[in-house]
């Protein structure tokens, strides 16, 4: 059938539909029977009107039938009215359907006459009809008929009321204020832009003209004259606004209180967490979640000092902005707000990945969500809750508007989805006008009447009954109920379970449309609601009802509801929604079965690509985002102009009159040249026309004034901006087109599962969510559990417009919907005239007085199986006159530990805060009630007769619930209501208060240690054996607060089973009317009083009673009494505690002493009776002296030894050889080291590869076996060559160490290095060196070797200790320790000489100053200065003192580990400034050996990508077959320019991804190895900048070969190799599009190229790197041939080939005159060659060779660093690992050959 209905939406069927609803029907050609009926059967099949994935194609061919203006349409069917008396019921169905869903989807239908007489002859073709099928044809043909009469407007809503008589009465007189109304209907006109009298038009979020406004809401009235509107659209206007009013009032207020500090919200109102300095940081539109908007806030305070895992922790515990949270983007500058909801999607995304590029290494990626990393600033990210903020969030974004000074405001705990999808809901069926019983729900009666209700439509079919077999014990006879005929309801009681009120619920539930049930607490409503479902099921197919949707009001109630038809054996449940408790229901998940369901092929096909569309559409939004926030560049506006002002781009990069051409510049620097203007040039206009005169004028551009010109170009700015934010929002748009299909497509499958279940629970907001979804079914049945808690707004988006029978179970008189702003309820003074917290049910059954409605019959059932009769009697005698008891609710047994099962333990302590004001507080408590409390829990659990979950203690205040979970928590585990765990955190209530666990997190003790604590209204529906009260009110005025109504003292009365304990103060309640009535009916008992007696289990005459908590310490400390217990223990003796219940005291453990004794001998147990005995005797006998068979002897035995027959081993440890593997180990002596079982566990030491030894045990390691050893798991420790550390990372003996990861030790007295010790450092740019005293100071900068000679003196300093400094002159004087006078002896004695062996207390320091290093190592002066080498950078004289510079070459020395620290400890001499020359240079080169190991490393890893991903062009598909191209290719402008237009043309063309990547990482490298980026270079310029200043004229003359480290050549060529690679491929692909000669156009300008191949040849002759010489001819060569294929002239062409093949020419000398490894390149020049002869350009893939020699390239530069240091001929430096630098080894950049074949030309370097 999707086939089917495909194929007709198709053109051709398209055309075939028109041919026939076309037709002249006048001339009687047309057979309606062969030709109309058979195809409107298909396009009206139930399946295909509720598809989503056909949607699209129905709609289409319902609109193709209907043709413009209706003229198809009306043709048809005035033929086919004309007709349709003549068709069967069966033909008309079909007929009414394609004409009723004509009408719906096209809403102008209705203005038009024509379809109304058709309507009414159809009608009365139906009235006409005989009903020949008995089945439910005719009542579907009316069902049509009456959809057809009401989108014509036709329809007027017709109730029958019964006349029953009712008392009158003369209303109560009362002061009425007048009612503003909404809107323009308003004498003083709309409120604010967001105030309208129809509500589709105001937007459920509040607008900020709406939160500032001053003026009160219209809020309408319970009376419905009241009301502006009438009808079902007056009812749908009422609950829109009050519900918006419940749910977004409160946002409204606190959002105003933000920005208005003066103004103060309602004491009720929401709660929220301001977050000030919201930055925005990405625009992101996500295939999957939409538009994503990341920003940054402020972190809180207190989180400054916190660790990253301590932040992250915080935000945790806090649930601050979690998932789906609401929060409002404030500004009050630009007065707006922006509502969103926090996103939560984990990981980065590439900014390049949405524009179909892979995600680059180092390309900039968005993190979606941050909150611990920075200590400053947390991400989030957040979407839009309405799309009308789009256009603010992109002026943001592309700063039109500041975006300086924003808040973000959290409403804790607040979810949009919660409630928008009801009030958008109410906003359709404002416009559908499609809600069933609208005579009911919105009766236009003026009196209270009661209603005779129908039976469902369904049931109303010829010769229907109901069979109730399935509710008969057994199942053998039937029974079945038929709606026309009495039905005894005695049989259906004898012959089921059903008692007889529940018998006459069900009977009355399936006569009536609309029915209604009061079930009052503990009489069965589950029980009713199971046995009726089973009813319908078993009639569903006679009644073809579809499945039954069951609707709760929380996730909670629908889990047990479902759960109860499981147990009575209902198949096919389906659950919808994520928030479900029950593991039973898992599985039953709407999203797990639809996981498993198999898709048809459409649906497979249509989801596929639909996905494909949803993603580019995804990707091309980021593609404008990107181009948006571009839009004040320079380019941007060159583009804009050429697009929209070519003649004003002529003028700019055109060419002027004298041929000049001005594009040679940057599109910047000509826009800010034009906008300076210059006065002095001829011909400027001194004027200030507008802009509309300078484009009607037609001025040039550089003829305008200065102020003319930034006229003009903040016109060009904003036209331009606005076409970027046009194109974004068109995009925009597409994208949730293709979103909203994408999803119809997803829920296609969802459908046919829904479909084929028998129940779909879902919760009243889940249903609002998926409302379009549900609308598909064909559902005919609604149930709704506990209808007296839900709001009537929510039961009103439930029903949906195909339901016929509504059934609604609850009690009015338990609690009522829960409403967030108190003054909206009847219970409010303010809020009874809006009375919102008034369900449906309430209503329907109980009119409101004073109020015209109409009044439904309901039954009610009257036998409680839940309570005592002692505990029903509080509300039979209050609220249910008719209750009856169970009878085995009789039989309950007593309380274990307490005299009596019901009792008010009165009290008089106040509540906290009682002496406050009542308004002051948000929460109520009672701490000596909570004490009170746990102590009587406790009490109860100490008799071990109650299970898990049987004690429930109920409180109607969070606070007070707050305090009882943190004082019952360290005692049981305590199970909270998710809806009260919700209250208390958007009332601020969490762990951190208190500084508790999670609830989660708290240990379970055991079942019996387990307790349900929870509010009175999250607890209706509950039950528990033993439930504890806590009224908590109880103060002087008598405020009983919540507990006033008797709706929530019903609720509270009626949970327990066996028994209830209330603590209160029956004072406070007993102003109350049913608070008094219960307190007399307690007193009739005596079951009231300050004191509670308890009873003791084991003495029950011993009298006990408390009235405080430490009465029960004092009275039963053990849950008895205070008497011993004297009961006999398992064992025998008598017990000594004091008396406690059987749990208890069968585990008691006994403390007598054991006395048994063992088998074997006589040695009593030594252990306590309660404590198990030991197997064995373990009592020591002394003095045995047993001489083993091994010769060693054992003093002493325990019995046990002694007294075994086996021998005994022996314990002495020995030393033996294992012969095996002969190592000598120590075992015990009774071990047989020869043995073939026995485990050698000395370590194996054997010698691996890698030349470290083997750490396995010797039983472990492989060689054992015969076998190598395994792999090594010793660190590397080889040393690095660049610093004095060594690998720690495991053993990689075949691959190289990498760079040194440990904290970089380079400091000075400026700052310290921050990088990687393998990584370069950047020198200090301090122009000051800390190395001077008063003979001289070092005059270069910090970073560069001293120019100061080094100071000899002694320090003239004083130490602490009085005595003068033992150090030299400019140095930092040691510790006082250090003192040669008065240092102690171990230090005096101190070897300061080691060559000379002299101590300390025989220097002489004025001659030979002490010199002390930061390790403490103390040496002369004179021995640090020979062991140092200072002669190396110091011309010294014959004595050994300074006379003057050396000329330092940095990289060149071949001691620096020994020059590299203290001569006894190898540490740092990075302190002294005597030494400071001399350190500074070994810095220097130190940093210049890691600069090139980590370019070299990158450049091998560069080579391998760049030639694996030209590699890959052989197998990738050439031509994408969907590539439309544009007219024309333009590469000039240099080879980065041409790139990106590569980029931009193959976007999405998955054979260039790879090689596009390797060119910007190789780009990316290029950059960070240019010579200038060198430590060397940096440290240059800065001595450079020191000689100028002090006017030195003579040139720093420093040298090094590391100018010669030709990395920035090596790369430019791999750069230049892989764009000619690119651009050759490119060209060669589009050239193909050339076949037409006024087709595609390739246009090439490759001068520039050209010039950067002559750069590169020049630096590779300066470097002496020839290979690269030969190559830049090579790629220039190249260049040429590629322009020649595109030449605009033969001139230019030969030019071109003249050009290359001189290049070509000069590439073969090169080769010839230095061979080695240049011969690889001979192909490639022979195929360059040929190239230019044939006019081909087409890349060839290197040879083997070139690539062998390549790749070995590649690892040598890879593995430079590791090893020692040489330099070739040529200067280059590198490094061999082992020793053969005596044999081959070779320079792996120029191959130059060093090593044995040359020995003069092996230079170490270090």
């Amino acid at each position: 059938m999707q086939s089917v209905i495909q194929a007709l939406a198709s053109d051709g069927g398209l055309k075939r539909i028109l041919h026939l609803v076309k037709q002249d029907f006048q001339l009687g050609h047309v057979d309606a029977q062969k030709e109309l009926l058979p195809f409107f059967n298909v396009i009206s099949f139930p399946k295909v009107l509720s598809s989503g994935l056909l949607e699209t194609s129905r709609d289409t061919i319902y609109n193709t039938i209907y043709g413009p203006g209706g003229r198809h349409a009306l043709g048809l069917f005035d033929f086919i009215a004309s007709i349709a008396h003549a068709f069967t019921v069966g033909e008309l169905e079909p007929t009414m359907a394609v004409f009723a869903k004509i009408l719906e989807l096209n809403g102008s239908a209705g203005l038009i006459d024509g379809f109304k007489h058709i309507f009414e002859t159809l009608s009365a073709a139906v009235d006409a009809v005989e009903d020949d099928r008995g089945d439910l044809t005719i009542i579907n043909v009316r069902k049509w008929l009456e959809r057809a009469k009401s989108r014509l407007g036709l329809s007027k809503p017709v109730v029958e009321l019964s006349n029953v008589s009712k008392k009158s009465s003369r209303p109560r007189a009362r002061f009425e204020f007048e009612i503003d109304p909404p809107g323009r209907l308003s004498k003083r006109g709309p409120r604010h832009d967001n105030d309208s009298e129809d509500i589709r038009d105001i937007q459920v979020l509040p607008t900020f003209e709406e939160i500032m406004s001053d003026r009160c809401p219209y809020l309408p009235v319970l009376d419905p004259a009241e009301l502006h509107l009438r009808g079902q659209e007056g009812l749908i206007d009422r609950h829109f606004r009050l519900y918006r009013e419940d749910v977004v009032g409160g946002i409204r207020d606190a959002v105003k209180s933000e920005l208005d500090k003066s103004f103060s919200a309602q004491s009720n109102g929401t709660r929220t967490i301001a977050y000030p300095n919201l930055a925005f940081e990405y625009l992101h539109c996500h295939h999957v979640h939409g538009l994503l908007i990341t920003v940054s806030l402020d972190q809180p305070k207190q989180l400054a000092e916190f660790t990253r895992k301590q932040r992250e922790d915080w935000w945790e515990t806090r649930r601050r902005l979690q998932k789906d949270s609401m929060v409002c983007i404030l500004d009050p500058g630009t007065k707006h707000s922006i509502f969103c909801s926090v996103s939560q999607i984990r990981g980065k995304i590439a900014l390049a990945q949405d524009n179909g590029e892979e995600e680059l290494k180092d390309s900039p990626a968005i993190k979606f969500q941050d909150l611990g990393s920075d200590p400053q600033r947390a991400i989030i990210t957040v979407t839009l809750a309405e799309t009308k903020d789009i256009p603010r969030i992109m002026d943001y974004f592309s700063n039109r508007e500041s975006s300086w000074n924003l808040t973000l405001l959290e409403f804790p705990k607040v979810l949009l989805e919660a409630f928008r999808p009801t009030l958008t809901a109410l906003q359709g069926m404002i416009t559908e006008g499609n809600l069933p019983f609208e005579d009911l729900l919105a009766s236009s009666q003026s009196e209270t009447e009661v209603a005779d209700i129908p039976p469902p439509s369904y049931a109303q079919q010829r010769d229907f009954k109901y069979d109730l077999s399935c509710l008969v014990e057994g199942g053998h006879e039937a029974l079945s109920l038929n709606l026309k005929d009495e039905f005894e309801t005695k049989e259906l009681v004898n012959r089921s379970t059903l008692d007889k009120k529940q018998t006459e619920a069900l009977i009355h539930a399936l006569s009536r449309q609309f029915a209604l049930c009061q079930g009052p607490p503990g009489t069965g409503k589950s029980y009713t609601g199971v046995a009726l479902t089973r009813v319908l099921l078993a009639n569903k197919k006679a009644a073809n009802l579809g499945p039954i949707l069951v609707v709760c009001y929380t996730n909670h109630a629908l889990d047990q509801i479902l759960e109860h038809f499981i147990d009575g054996g209902i198949k096919r449940v389906i659950r919808m929604g994520g928030r479900s408790k029950s593991e039973r229901l898992s599985d039953l998940n709407l999203r797990v079965v639809s996981q498993i369901k198999e898709r048809t092929r459409a649906e497979k096909k249509e989801y596929f690509d639909r996905t494909k569309t949803l993603k580019a559409d995804a990707a091309y939004v980021n593609q404008v985002i990107q181009d948006l926030r571009r839009s004040n560049e320079s380019d941007n506006i060159k583009n804009y102009l050429q697009d929209n002002y070519p003649d004003y781009h002529q003028q700019f990069w055109g060419v002027d009159a004298s041929d000049f051409t001005v594009y040679s510049f940057s599109s910047d620097y000509i826009i800010r040249t034009w906008m300076r203007g210059n006065i002095d040039l001829p011909g400027v206009v001194s004027t200030a026309r507008t802009v509309k005169e300078l484009l009607e004028a037609e001025i040039n551009v550089w003829e305008m004034s200065r102020s003319e010109r930034h006229t003009i170009f903040a016109f060009w700015m904003e036209e331009c901006q606005q076409s970027r934010i046009q194109r974004f929002l068109s995009a925009l748009d597409e994208y949730r087109k293709t979103k909203n299909s994408h999803d119809s497509v997803k829920q296609e499958i969802d459908l046919r599962c829904l479909e084929e279940a028998n129940i779909i629970g879902v919760t009243t907001s889940g249903l609002a969510r998926n409302l379009s979804l549900l609308k598909r079914l064909s559902t005919k049945v609604l149930l709704v559990e506990e209808a007296g808690e839900v709001l009537e707004a929510h039961i009103l988006t439930a029903l949906l417009p195909s339901v016929e029978h509504a059934i609604l179970i609850g009690d009015h008189q338990q609690l009522r919907p829960q409403l967030t702003n108190f003054d909206l309820s009847s219970e409010s003074p303010r809020g009874r005239k809006y009375s919102l917290d008034i369900s449906l049910f309430e209503r329907l059954v109980c009119p409101p007085k004073g109020v015209s409605s109409i009044k439904l019959p309901f039954s009610t059932l009257d036998t409680q199986r839940r309570m005592h009769p002692m505990i029903s009697a509080l509300i039979r005698r209050t609220l249910y006159p008719t209750l009856e008891d169970a009878l085995g609710v009789t039989v309950y047994p007593v309380v274990a530990g307490m005299k009596k099962r019901l009792f008010w333990l009165d009290h008089s302590w106040p509540e906290a805060g009682a002496e406050t004001d009542e308004m002051a507080a948000t929460s109520k408590s009672n701490d000596h009630e909570v004490e009170m409390t746990a102590c009587l829990v406790a009490h109860l659990l100490a008799q071990g007769k109650y299970q898990s979950q049987e004690i429930a203690v109920l409180t109607p205040y969070l606070g007070q619930l707050f305090k009882l979970r943190a004082r019952l928590s360290n005692q049981y585990e305590i199970i909270l209501d998710d809806r009260d765990v919700e209250a208390m955190e958007k009332a601020g209530m969490g762990e951190e208060d208190l500084g508790l666990p999670s609830v989660k997190e708290v240990q379970k003790a055991s079942l019996l240690r387990t307790l349900k604590v929870a509010t009175v209204d999250n607890f209706q529906g509950e039950e528990a054996k033993i439930v504890i009260v806590s009224l908590v009110r109880s103060n002087r005025e008598n405020r009983c607060g919540f507990l006033r109504t008797t709706n929530r003292i019903n609720v509270l009365l009626s949970r327990a089973m066996h028994g209830m304990y209330i603590i209160g103060n029956s004072r406070t309640s007993g102003g109350v009317p049913m608070w008094a009535n219960v307190i007399n009916i307690l007193k009739e008992d005596d079951n009231i009083g300050t004191s509670l007696a308890l009873c003791c289990p084991r003495h029950p005459w011993t009298p006990i009673k408390v009235s405080a908590p430490d009465d029960f310490q004092r009275f039963s400390p053990e849950g008895g009494c205070d008497l011993r217990c004297d009961r006999p223990l398992y064992c025998g003796h008598v017990c000594v505690l004091k008396c406690h219940s059987d749990l208890r005291h069968d585990n008691v453990q006994c403390l007598e002493p054991c006395g048994r004794s063992k088998r074997g001998c006589d040695h009593p147990c030594r252990k306590h009776c309660g404590d198990k005995c030991d197997q064995r005797c373990e009592e020591i006998l002394q003095d045995v002296n047993l001489v083993l068979s091994c010769g060693h002897v054992i003093k002493d035995l325990k019995c046990w030894e002694h007294q075994a027959k086996h021998p005994i081993k022996c314990m002495v440890t020995v030393e033996r050889a294992v012969p095996k593997c002969e190592h000598t180990v120590s075992v015990h002596c009774y071990e047989d080291v020869t043995a073939q079982a026995f485990k050698c566990k000395a370590t194996c030491q054997g010698t691996l590869g890698c030349g470290h030894n083997c750490v396995l045990q010797c039983y472990v390691c492989n060689r054992q076996n015969g076998e190598e050893h395994g792999k090594c798991m010793q660190k590397c420790d080889r040393p690095y060559s660049n610093c004095s550390h060594k690998c720690s990372v495991r053993c990689h003996p075949d691959h190289p160490c990498g760079i040194c990861r440990r904290p970089c030790e380079v400091a000075c007295s400026h700052s310290r290095c921050d990088l990687l010790c393998g990584e370069p450092c950047v020198p200090c740019s301090k122009k000051d060196c800390s190395s001077s005293c008063p003979h001289g100071k070092c005059s270069m900068p910090c970073a560069a070797p001293c120019d100061k000679l080094p100071c000899s003196q002694r320090c003239p300093k004083i130490l602490p200790c009085g005595h003068q400094c033992p150090s030299l002159c400019g140095e930092n004087c040691p510790d006082k320790r250090y003192c040669q006078a008065c240092g102690s002896d171990s230090m005096k004695s101190m070897i300061v000489d080691p060559v000379k062996k002299t101590p300390f207390s025989e220097a002489n320091l004025d001659k030979d100053p002490l010199v002390v290093p930061r390790c403490g190592h103390a040496n002369l002066m004179s021995f640090m200065d020979s062991k140092l080498n200072l002669s190396s950078v110091y011309e010294l004289h014959p004595d050994g003192t300074v006379q003057g510079l050396k000329a330092v070459i940095p990289f060149s020395l071949g001691t620096s580990e020994e020059q590299s620290g203290c001569p006894k400890c190898a540490g740092t001499l990075r302190g002294l400034n005597r030494y400071g020359r001399l350190v500074r240079h070994l810095l220097l080169d130190e940093s210049v050996k890691r600069f090139v190991k980590s370019a070299g490393s990158a450049f091998g890893s560069l080579t391998e990508q760049f030639y694996g991903a030209q590699k890959q062009l052989e197998t990738l598909q050439a031509m994408p077959t969907d590539i439309n191209p544009s007219s024309e290719l333009v590469l000039q402008d240099g080879r980065d320019a041409q790139f990106q237009a590569i980029s931009a043309i193959t976007s999405g063309w998955a054979r260039y991804e790879d090689l596009k990547k390797a060119r910007r990482n190789i780009a990316n490298y290029t950059a960070k190895v240019h010579q200038e980026e060198t430590p060397f270079a940096h440290l240059w310029k800065l001595v450079e900048a020191a000689r100028r200043k002090s006017g030195d004229t003579e040139a720093m003359k420093l040298q090094s070969s590391v100018c010669q480290v030709s990395i920035h050549v090596m790369t430019m060529a791999l750069l230049i190799r892989c764009d000619v690679s690119l651009l050759a491929d490119v060209l060669n692909e589009f050239a193909k599009f050339r076949k037409d000669p006024l087709g595609f156009k390739i246009q090439t300008d490759l001068a520039k190229n050209r010039n950067d191949c002559l750069w590169l040849m020049i630096e590779a002759r300066k470097a002496k790197d020839y290979e690269r010489a030969a190559e830049a001819h090579i790629f220039y060569a190249r260049y040429c041939a590629m322009e020649r294929s595109f030449a605009t002239s033969p001139s230019l062409a030969k030019n071109l080939k003249t050009d290359g093949e001189s290049h070509t020419v000069a590439a073969h000398k090169l080769c010839e005159l230095h061979g080695g490894k240049l011969k690889s390149l001979a192909d490639e020049i022979k195929s360059v060659e040929r190239m230019l002869t044939n006019g081909s350009f087409k890349q060839d893939i290197a040879s083997k060779d070139r690539l062998s020699l390549v790749a070995a390239m590649a690892e040598d530069f890879r593995r430079i660093g590791h090893g020692k240091w040489f330099t070739c001929d040529n200067d280059h430096p590198f490094t061999v690992v082992d020793d053969k630098s005596m044999e081959l080894a070779r320079c792996p950049q120029c191959d130059a050959s060093v090593g044995g074949q040359d020995p003069n030309s092996i230079v170490a370097v270090s």
